[in-house]
């Protein structure tokens, strides 16, 4: 209703009706309501609403009280927690419905609310806005979810809509909650079988792709481990931001190095040959391109671990010590005062590895076997089971790209090269049939590197399309 003489008088319904229910009681005693609601009925009709969205590295506090529910995980939103919670309230057969961030079906963080999901309910339907922001200004990309509370059948059919179009508008939006033809619209009718879906994203295609997919499945039996990726360093914090300045004053730039420093900056703080053991290079997208990596790095990271915290540790490195107590003020790592906010594993950074962008228009992998520092928007891959040059050339394949984009994590058309889609990219084994290939890959993935040493912007295009069909 926009009328606002019309809006007031349904205001007064509803507080005329709210007075009843209440009995005229001011305060409304929810708790014992929902209590009564909950034994007699076994659990409600419905769950429906709008949680609140809050990772927990924006807002531990959220959190406090509920890190030792069987719902909380590492990586996870809170709202995760509301629908568990929910889909616990309902009574057989109750419906859970929520409009949220449409990632969860493939998120790491997720991965209980997705078994609670495949194993308590029955999917009804999804409708995924896609590269439609629904809520305006805010840029969440969000999906309408609704679930039956219902343990059969093993196997049965749901309501998939999705928009695919790049630019949509909000003519898309409605023809997708009608389910009118559209181009920019898709509708699928996916099957869920528990068992197979157990443990896994909730990814689906249309039946032709799914058939690919299956096949690229059923060859690539291996899988990359655990401890063979992580992710890059949080600093908490790299540079000095906009927001920094009111707590820091005027004598500081935004962009000034906290932790991570220019040629310049590093020169000026004349550091000791024991200091310059702290400092090591770091890469951006600038220099970590498809394939290859421009050597000359143009930051330094001042790499302290978790054993910073104890302020001790910082005496024998004194002009390190006198650079990071400017920025006290805003240094909010969980080993400050002198520490990174997460380090990690050291060796991730050494010698020969593969780089990941996160977030990026078409999967990048860089080969690098020089000491190579980057941030959290990049993953590091470093296995000794596979060789890496030939781990590079597949995951840099057309082949990739496309079970990422169909089985990986996407937001609207941007891939998000995360954890998870990593642990699942299939691997072929290598086997005396297939060995005699690899070698091949291998060797175009050198002549790409070695084209790209002499000049970066070297075109090896037809090398990239011969992996391709290897791949």
């Amino acid at each position: 209703e926009t009328n606002p003489l019309e809006k007031q008088k349904l205001k007064k319904e509803i507080d005329d009706l709210i007075f009843k229910i209440t009995k005229g009681h001011k305060e409304f005693d929810f708790k014992v309501y929902f209590s009564e609601v909950f034994h007699q009925k076994k659990g409600f009709d419905i769950v429906i609403g709008n949680p609140p969205y809050i990772k927990e590295y924006t807002n531990r506090k959220a959190f406090d009280g509920l890190r030792s529910s069987p719902y909380y995980q590492g990586k996870m939103d809170i709202w995760y927690l509301f629908a568990c919670k929910g889909i616990d309230l309902l009574k057989d057969k109750g419906i859970l419905t929520f409009i949220a961030q449409s990632n969860w079906v493939t998120n790491y963080g997720a991965s209980k609310m997705r078994n609670k999901v495949v194993e308590e309910c029955k999917i009804l339907q999804l409708l995924d806005f896609g590269p439609y922001f629904i809520f305006g200004s805010s840029d969440i990309q969000t999906m309408i979810m609704i679930f039956q509370k219902s343990s059969e059948p093993n196997e049965y059919s749901f309501d998939l809509r999705r928009i695919i179009g790049k630019k949509p508008v909000y003519k898309d939006v409605i023809d997708l909650l009608n389910k009118i033809p559209n181009p920019n619209n898709e509708y699928l009718n996916p099957t869920i079988n528990r068992n197979k879906f157990l443990n896994k994203p909730l990814t689906f295609s249309k039946t032709n792709v799914e058939a690919i997919l299956n096949k690229i499945e059923n060859n690539g039996k291996e899988r990359l481990y655990e401890n063979e990726i992580t992710n890059g360093i949080h600093s908490h914090h790299d540079k000095v931001s906009k927001d920094m300045l009111k707590k820091l004053g005027q004598s500081f730039k935004v962009g000034d190095g906290i932790f991570v420093l220019s040629d310049e900056e590093k020169s000026n703080l004349q550091l000791t040959e024991k200091e310059l053991e702290l400092i090591k290079p770091y890469y951006t997208s600038k220099e970590l391109k498809k394939y290859y990596a421009k050597r000359k790095n143009s930051e330094w990271i001042i790499y302290t671990d978790s054993r910073f915290k104890d302020p001790e540790a910082i005496k024998p490195y004194p002009n390190i010590k006198k650079h990071l107590d400017k920025f006290q003020a805003v240094i909010t790592s969980d080993n400050k005062p002198y520490g990174l906010h997460r380090a990690r594993d050291e060796r991730f950074f050494k010698g020969e590895k593969i780089i990941a962008l996160r977030k990026c228009a078409e999967p990048t992998f860089t080969y690098t076997d020089f000491d190579c520092y980057v941030s959290a928007a990049f993953y590091v891959i470093k296995t000794n089971r596979f060789n890496m040059k030939y781990l590079t050339g597949l995951l840099n394949s057309k082949l990739i790209a496309f079970w990422l984009k169909h089985r990986g994590k996407m937001q609207g058309n941007i891939y998000q090269i995360d954890k998870e889609p990593l642990l699942n990219i299939p691997i072929p084994p290598l086997t005396p049939q297939t060995q005699p290939i690899a070698n091949q890959i291998i060797t175009l993935v050198d002549q790409i590197l070695s084209a790209k040493k002499q000049n970066p912007e070297a075109d090896t295009s037809q090398l990239e399309k011969e992996i391709d069909q290897l791949v």
